[in-house]
């Protein structure tokens, strides 16, 4: 058995002078090659063995996407530990949910979440002695009382200097990792992930879409998610590529064109929210502007009018992008069809694929050969999808979880006696294996008159409209469907600028395109505006930007009760 730093090691070795990480301080942005990561890997993991941590003890992440994040993970796999991620949106229950259950004894933290949690972590610390903290950041200590009146705290610099603890052999672990689950609904799950389940799954999906190391990666989504520490993270350090991490997803346009990165790994939300600017954009040109723009949307591949749309049009929304992407996967949700056939068509090639945190996470993905847009692809090397007699998606292979941290009845509930994982989505293969996703199980709509209808299909749409930032779908145990809608007042404000409008109507005209494309049961009859977006500090999305349904409803309840009398 190998472990993920073993595989790390062979490729750093191999590109000693390559640059591995890229991050942006100061206005500038900074890079280390491999030959110095495995350096600072290599010297974090002797000092965590110098004071104390042994195989298989548990130690916690809790900070945003840097190159501290990488190094501490795999320090922390080379002495045989095992890493607990945590969201930096997870609230202050949350996080000591995750160290309690969990059992962390360690816990590495940025300064931006030690400031947002800083009265909570000395009051656990109080109640806890034994937790250890290691801050990534010198200056917040500097410039604070912090380790005058808390001496314990430990500072990540004086952890990746060479010590006489010198390790020969990293030490294997089978359970590399705890990832839990954001929890659209119920309590968190600790998902045992384990080396083999990363290696794995990192090899089978660059054997279906290779990836080079002469490759950029732009890592946006959070590495406490496990698309992007599996094809954010492992994938491109196994692979010789490089990483760059944004700075946020505020800053996201401005770091794609400074970085010029040949892949990205997204949620759909995001090409969602990139088309909808270019056609709020391409509202407020002029006349011609606005007609050369449709016009090189219906030019055919390989014709002289092609050409001209590309030159003209289509090379400005690749610079969007940096202007070097090769190409985007996409995961997390289903994506809008209308959406990869917009940018298919000016050259941005995105491939979907399909997981969950279960299957570490990648199960189906699409080739850039072979890509069938409207499905997530057939499964990869190692990895067998099925459909049970419900149209539930059954999984089975070398990237299964191990099981859930000391919940083995829910391990039970969610893996049958064959070994296969029951995912809770629906879906259907069509005769060449390929994958296509319906929606979630326990999401489908029942109306009154017994029809089923699966929201997120009828949410992409609304979402595709430039007036629509956010949209839920209710309407269970309903005569109709209604929803609640967050308009995007950014781009009406822009698009209608000093114009006054009724934005009720303007809403209600919009719902009524959607409508137009639906069957008569799907049609929405009623609507909400609301006042604010749905957000991730306020639990109603996860971190990887997935509306938290049913906790929505639960919270909306009388706004919904309204629109039914």
């Amino acid at each position: 058995m190998e472990s993920i730093y073993q595989k790390f090691r062979e490729i750093a070795e191999r590109h000693k002078s390559r640059p591995v990480v890229y991050w942006r301080k100061n206005r500038h942005w900074h890079h280390i090659h491999y030959k110095e990561l495995l350096f600072l890997v290599d010297y974090l993991a002797e000092s965590l063995l110098a004071m104390g941590i042994k195989q298989g003890e548990r130690v916690s992440i809790l900070s945003e996407n840097r190159p501290e994040w990488l190094a501490s993970d795999l320090a922390i796999n080379k002495i045989g530990a095992v890493s607990v991620p945590i969201h930096t949106t997870a609230n202050q229950p949350l996080i000591e949910y995750i160290l309690n259950d969990s059992g962390s004894g360690f816990l590495f933290v940025s300064e931006a979440c030690l400031i947002k949690h800083e009265s909570f972590l000395v009051l656990l610390k109080e109640q806890k002695p034994d937790l250890k903290i290691a801050l990534f950041d010198d200056s917040y200590v500097l410039k604070t009382d912090w380790q005058k009146n808390y001496p314990s705290i430990i500072l990540y610099s004086s952890l990746i200097k060479k010590t006489s603890n010198s390790i020969n052999a990293p030490v294997i672990n089978e359970l590399a990792s705890i990832v839990y689950t954001s929890g659209t609904t119920g309590e968190p799950k600790g998902v045992m992930l384990s080396n083999k389940n990363f290696i794995h799954d990192a090899l089978a999906s660059t054997a279906r879409i290779p990836v080079l190391p002469s490759d950029k990666f732009l890592s946006f989504l959070p590495l406490s998610h496990v698309l992007e520490r599996t094809a954010g993270s492992y994938i491109p350090i196994l692979s010789g590529a490089s990483i760059a991490y944004a700075e946020s997803i505020k800053n996201l346009p401005d770091n794609m064109r400074e970085v010029k990165p040949t892949i990205i790994i997204s949620v759909p939300r995001i090409f969602e929210k990139i088309q909808e600017k270019i056609f709020a954009k391409i509202q407020l040109k002029g006349h011609w502007a606005k007609k050369l723009f449709f016009w090189s949307l219906r030019q055919k591949h390989g014709t002289i009018g092609k050409r001209i749309a590309d030159i003209l049009i289509y090379r400005k929304i690749r610079k969007l992008f940096g202007g070097h992407l090769r190409f985007a996967m996409s995961g997390g949700a289903c994506i809008n069809v209308k959406v990869l056939k917009f940018f298919k068509n000016v050259g941005v090639k995105i491939a979907e694929g399909y997981g969950l945190t279960e299957t570490s996470p990648v199960s189906c993905t699409n080739s850039l050969e072979n890509n069938k847009i409207g499905t997530v692809g057939p499964a990869i090397n190692g990895v067998m999808v099925k459909i049970d007699s419900d149209k539930e998606i059954l999984i089975k292979g070398e990237n299964l979880m191990m099981g859930y941290w000391q919940k083995e009845d829910k391990t039970k509930e969610a893996i049958n006696e064959d070994g296969w994982l029951k995912t809770g989505d629906l879906g259907f293969l069509d005769y060449e294996g390929y994958l296509t996703v319906i929606g979630r199980k326990k999401d489908i709509i029942v109306t009154n008159n017994g029809k089923n209808i699966f929201p997120e299909r009828i949410e992409s749409l609304l979402n595709l409209s430039t007036a629509i930032n956010q949209s839920l779908i209710v309407g269970h145990k309903k005569d109709s469907l209604s929803a609640l809608i967050v308009p995007d007042l950014e781009a009406i404000s822009q698009k209608y600028s000093g114009v006054k409008i009724d934005l009720q109507k303007l809403i209600e005209d919009e719902i009524c395109k959607v409508n137009e494309q639906l069957m008569a049961h799907e049609v929405i009859k009623k609507f909400h505006l609301m006042d604010r977006p749905f957000t991730i500090e306020a639990e109603e999305l996860t971190p990887t930007l997935k509306i938290r349904r049913h906790h929505i409803e639960a919270k909306y309840g009388g706004v919904i009760d309204k629109l039914y009398r």
